[in-house]
């Protein structure tokens, strides 16, 4: 998957989904930080912020599926899923 096979705008579940599928495919985390940036309430910024500075950051990839997950588009049981298969990917296996 790469960046041209990405919606441009995620509203439905159906792009969400193609985005746990990038996700789980390894696309690079820069080609998800668009998306992570136009779903980010100030609330969440203000988090993400504090575990920056406290040391505790989460990768593109898992704040996206929160985000997802918060926007009622995708379970967490699918991120899971996504993230697991990005792993696995990570180290080799078969997804």
């Amino acid at each position: 998957m790469s960046f041209r096979d990405l919606p441009s705008l995620v509203t439905q579940r159906e792009e969400a989904v193609t985005l746990l599928e990038a996700i789980a495919s390894g696309v690079d985390e820069a080609e998800l930080a668009p998306y992570l940036m136009a779903l980010m309430t100030y609330e969440a910024e203000q988090a993400a912020a504090i575990m920056r500075g406290s040391g505790n950051e989460m990768s593109v990839r898992v704040q996206l599926g929160a985000l997802l997950t918060e926007a009622g588009l995708v379970t967490q049981e699918e991120v899971f899923a996504a993230l697991d298969a990005r792993r696995a990917l990570g180290r080799g296996e078969a997804a």
